[in-house]
């Protein structure tokens, strides 16, 4: 993926399936308004703009930069919660800082201002202070709720990419969008222009469920994995009853139908812990 002006360096992050630019220089007017109107965002921390994959966002930065690269996974999220929790835990720290001097230096409760005595003047600064540090106070509480709620929103985003159930989802999803454009290209009356544009789609939904069948292959169930490790039709052995086939995922429990033995066809309920993925047994070879 070549073009031919350089302006900085473009990536794209297999994992959240986002292109990233981080032009050389400050866009113009003009540069600014079209990332804009493409659905580029800005984003601070990683001085970059972010979007996600589609050809025409491909082609804009195709047009600025020399080539496109690959990354798996350029995020740390151990290190963006660890990094979150700080400002949290800095921003309460002011914000209790705030709140205590916010009751220092005040007049007694109660007392009015003496406006015709040399102290009237005083009296109201204090109020003023102490006005001004419990709406600071109040900033910083609010900014430490924000820093809090990122830190909890990317572990869940971590644990989500570790979640069997959320990626069969997922493929599922990019297998049905990959049928779809098979049928474009497929059909008659489509254009020349259309089909080229439905097979771009085509190449990159075929690429994204690869990785992430690669993702959920790491993550083959094993005994004691969570129940939605499963889905149904999967074959496991349980420890017991041998061969079995997931009929429905509840809540807490498989329910199973035995395949093989005495009580084929049996359906019952079994925790996840008691089954593993089936593999298949190697033939006998006969003695010669």
């Amino acid at each position: 993926m070549t073009g031919p002006v350089t302006n900085g360096t473009a990536t794209y992050n297999s994992d959240d399936d986002t292109l990233r630019w981080s032009p050389a220089e400050r866009l113009d007017a003009n540069e600014y308004a079209l990332a804009k109107e493409l659905g580029f965002k800005w984003w601070r921390g990683q001085e970059a703009w972010v979007a996600v994959w589609t050809p025409s966002r491909e082609d804009h930065l195709l047009a600025r930069v020399d080539e496109i690269t690959h990354e798996a996974d350029p995020d740390d999220p151990q290190a963006r919660v660890l990094r979150f929790a700080g400002r949290a835990a800095a921003a309460a720290t002011q914000a209790a800082q705030r709140r205590e001097a916010a009751s220092q230096d005040l007049p007694p409760p109660g007392q009015p201002i003496l406006h015709d005595h040399p102290s009237a003047r005083r009296h109201v600064r204090a109020l003023e202070r102490s006005d001004f540090n419990m709406r600071k106070a109040q900033e910083l509480h609010e900014l430490a709720e924000h820093w809090r709620r990122r830190a909890q929103g990317t572990e869940r985003r971590a644990r989500q990419k570790s979640d069997p159930g959320v990626i069969r989802r997922r493929i599922d999803k990019l297998n049905a969008d990959l049928r779809r454009q098979e049928r474009v290209i497929t059909d008659e009356r489509t254009s020349d222009a259309a089909r080229e544009y439905a097979q771009r789609w085509h190449e990159h939904f075929t690429l994204r469920i690869a990785f992430e069948e690669g993702r959920l292959a790491s993550l083959n169930p094993e005994p004691f994995a969570p129940v939605t490790a499963y889905k149904k039709g999967d074959v496991v052995q349980h420890q017991r009853w041998g061969k079995c086939q997931v009929v429905s995922v509840g809540r807490v429990n498989l329910k199973l139908q035995q395949l093989t033995g005495a009580t084929v066809g049996w359906q019952w309920a079994a925790p996840p812990h008691e089954v593993k993925p089936w593999v298949e047994p190697e033939p006998l070879q006969q003695q010669e």
